[in-house]
């Protein structure tokens, strides 16, 4: 049985991977106490030992406010920390998976596809940006996964994702302002991880892929969706950007296309408003809030 090394295990991302994968694969799970990915040495040495065929990197410094306080620390983590683990995967032979963001786009155009020239409005981006460059350069067996605006059932460091920040604010029964001039492919965890999955059986070639549920919508629409499903009776109200001031500069559109999922022979993922109601779903099965 093919092994697979996934960096960041406890994520939300990893979560619905490892059990996506764990049938079909023996699956070694990396958490920080395992190594530190902008450690070379470490991540050289942990990987090496466990000669996995496929490493997957699910790591990142994603607290996108944040970034643009920390530059340093997000291009270590994002930046040199995606090479350390791409080099070191190379050197055994295995492919490496790294996950990528629709915030490389700078937002003035209605899609974004994987030919289209990335241009980052803020550090998150560009330092994601410059991971994906990095790892194309260490090694040439590469998947580089982008994708938005994602939920899952299970809850990572980050805190909320914003289904479940949504219906949190809910029970407070105050009015929600959510903006509505800010564009996206809102994507499954859970189905994003099937894809993967679908790539690697595949064993489609390397590189760029844009993977989100199909359709797009603005924040608003994405809530007023959540509440929809829900039944959740809320006044939402729908809002400009400038109502929020932020040092994160986001783009107004940054739907990604997922042509290269196509030319592979790939099915485009289901309807982000079904995968919305699967997930909520089997969030109250499991019952998590």
């Amino acid at each position: 049985m093919k092994k697979i090394l996934i960096i960041g295990s406890t994520g939300q991302l990893a979560f619905d991977l490892i059990r996506v994968l764990k049938g079909s694969y023996k699956i070694i799970p990396v958490a920080r106490n395992d190594f530190d990915v902008v450690d070379s040495l470490g991540a050289e040495k942990f990987i090496k030992s466990h000669k996995p065929d496929i490493v997957i990197n699910a790591a990142a410094y994603h607290k996108t406010e944040e970034c643009e306080l920390n530059p340093e620390k997000s291009f270590q983590v994002n930046a040199i920390g995606a090479y350390n683990v791409a080099r070191a995967a190379n050197e055994i032979n295995a492919r490496i998976i790294f996950f990528s963001t629709d915030y490389v786009f700078d937002g003035n155009k209605k899609f974004f596809t994987e030919n289209d020239a990335p241009k980052p409005l803020n550090i998150w981006g560009a330092s994601r940006l410059a991971g994906e460059i990095l790892v194309r350069i260490a090694n040439p067996n590469h998947y580089i996964i982008r994708t938005s605006w994602l939920f899952g059932v299970h809850r990572s460091s980050k805190g909320h994702n914003f289904v479940s920040l949504m219906l949190e604010k809910a029970r407070a029964g105050n009015p929600i302002k959510v903006v509505n001039d800010q564009f996206g492919s809102p994507t499954y965890a859970y189905d994003l991880a099937l894809k993967v999955k679908e790539l690697i059986s595949k064993r489609a070639l390397s590189g760029i892929y844009h993977i989100t549920n199909s359709g797009s919508c603005s924040w608003y629409e994405f809530a007023k969706k959540i509440f929809e499903l829900t039944k959740v009776k809320i006044r939402l109200v729908a809002v400009s950007s400038r109502e929020f001031p932020s040092l994160l500069k986001r783009p107004t559109y940054s739907v990604l296309k997922n042509q290269n999922l196509k030319k592979v022979g790939i099915e485009n993922l289901r309807p982000w408003e079904k995968a919305l109601s699967a997930y909520l779903g089997e969030s109250r099965l499991l019952n998590i809030k």
